[in-house]
């Protein structure tokens, strides 16, 4: 923990930064010879590659124990759906219905955009200037690009699925992304880079993956900081989400296939990613209480979890996670009715006053006291650890693309009652091929668990717009359940970056 601290402590003096906003040029603090061609300042500006991959999705602070946004990502992906009901006076209020101002241009929805091609860019520097300067072990440069390229993917793949006009619906000749995959040398009228299409923009986050499998670290569940850092299993589990997006909508059997291949890559490893099957699981080693500004529970973390950032990552300074919000729901909270999608002793969701040891609880008790909130967000303060990827999903996803190309299949099944029998101590009775009078009936129950299982973790919004399913305004239209592109950018390309086609 103390030699990540330290490297953390050296990024923030070393590291290059860069503006959110497209026209603005980075400004170098080093110089980039020095920084990339040793081995430990080159790993330090990678690890702000990866803390900039956090602020893209769970906050952005701009100094100590403050933060610049509030985790917008996370937000915009369950706000809207029906894990999370918003305050009328909440400043998030247009996510649910899609009707947005000047201000969220210049809010949340410029700050998603600014800050994930801030990573991006990150990303873009660590790769070409190790290639170009770095002077150190081989396989050492080889792996710190190949976490570079990872991030660089895990990072089109949230503005796809945020921005992409189609991403999610099967629409491979929509607008996707401004593909950057060089350093960025700022504002140039004459420079400005159109957007590439949907199925550009999926080719080139499935080419950094495979690119970057051959180079990463097998990793391992054994110590949670393996767990911080890429490794083949993640690149496995990410490609697996990749193509499950790409592939539902149009039910493309080869991109399903390929859903459930990788899938089954991370579920079958032989590295200690294991599921377990402890009821306990969930709130004492997925998501332990984290009661202080150091994580105390380090060592017990579940084995499932592959990629997470954790709220120890120099936690004085940059603590990590969505502040206050979902504690003290003061924006939003979990109304009942989600709550009632849980059956009575499902330790995720059902609310049991006696033993409150539920994923659903009630945060903090003076500000709205008697409404629920998720416990996976556990920390008033902010000391919330961000899991991007486990075994569950790839699980869930193995599942659903296999009943998607097979209809009713034992595999499928298998890996349903998994997931759906661990958070009993008393296990419900295993489902089998006669529950189901359909295909579509066991992919309906799939999803429902998916959404029982990942809820607040930055899929829901995703699932429902892939699978052809109504946002809680059901008057949303597909082409607005996505972002627009911040009006700012729009403005300052003169016409060359277009405005997706539902907010025109």
């Amino acid at each position: 923990m103390k030699k990540i601290l330290n490297i953390i402590v050296i990024t923030f003096a070393l590291t290059i930064t860069f503006s959110c906003n497209l026209d603005l040029a980075p400004e170098n603090v080093i110089v980039d010879e020095i920084t990339y061609r040793d081995s430990s300042t080159a790993e330090a500006a990678l690890i702000g590659a990866y803390t900039r991959l956090n602020a893209s999705i769970s906050g952005a602070p701009t100094g100590v124990n403050n933060y610049a946004n509030s985790g917008y990502f996370i937000l915009f992906s369950e706000i809207g759906t029906p894990t999370l009901s918003v305050r009328s006076n909440s400043s998030f209020v247009n996510m649910v219905t899609s009707q947005y101002n000047s201000s969220d241009h210049d809010g949340f929805i410029q700050s998603i955009w600014g800050t994930t091609y801030n990573a991006i860019d990150y990303a873009n520097n660590v790769i070409a200037n190790i290639e170009k300067y770095g002077h150190y072990s081989t396989s050492a440069m080889k792996r710190h690009i190949a976490e570079a390229k990872f991030i660089r993917a895990y990072e089109y793949l949230l503005l796809l699925q945020t921005y992409g006009d189609g991403a999610l619906t099967g629409d491979m000749t929509g607008l996707g992304v401004i593909m950057r995959l060089k350093p960025y040398d700022g504002y140039n009228p004459k420079d400005i880079q159109a957007r590439v299409t949907v199925g550009e923009t999926y080719e080139q986050i499935i080419s950094d993956l495979n690119e970057a499998l051959s180079d990463l670290p097998n990793g391992t569940a054994n110590t949670l900081v393996s767990r911080t850092r890429a490794s083949k299993t993640a690149a496995f589990a990410l490609l697996s989400r990749v193509y499950l997006y790409r592939g539902t909508y149009k039910n493309d059997l080869q991109d399903l296939q390929m859903a459930a291949n990788y899938a089954d890559s991370v579920i079958s490893n032989t590295k200690g990613y294991n599921f377990s099957t402890s009821y306990n699981e969930h709130a004492n080693y997925m998501f332990p209480l984290n009661s202080t500004g150091a994580e105390t529970n380090s060592t017990n973390y579940s084995s499932e979890v592959i990629l997470l950032s954790p709220c120890y990552s120099s936690a004085n300074n940059y603590s990590n996670g969505l502040g206050s919000y979902f504690y003290n729901k003061s924006y939003f909270y979990v109304d009942l009715d989600f709550a009632g999608i849980y059956s009575s002793g499902d330790r995720r969701g059902y609310v049991d006053p006696a033993t409150a040891t539920s994923l659903l609880w009630y945060g903090s008790s003076t500000s709205n006291p008697n409404d629920l909130t998720s416990y996976k967000y556990n920390n008033g303060n902010g000391y919330n650890n961000v899991i991007y990827l486990r075994v569950s999903e790839a699980k869930l996803t193995k599942a659903e693309a296999l009943a998607r190309i097979n209809g009713i299949n034992d595999v499928s099944i298998t890996q349903l009652n998994d997931i759906r029998r661990r958070p009993f101590s008393t296990k419900p009775a295993a489902l089998t091929s006669a529950n189901f009078a359909t295909p579509q009936a066991l992919i309906d129950e799939i999803l429902l668990e998916r959404m029982k299982e990942l809820a607040f973790e930055g899929h829901t919004r995703w699932d429902l717009i892939r699978t052809g399913r109504a946002l809680r305004d059901p008057s949303v239209t597909n082409d607005r359940k996505i972002l627009p592109i911040p009006n700012y950018d729009i403005n300052i390309s003169y016409g060359v970056i277009i405005q997706n086609k539902g907010y025109r």
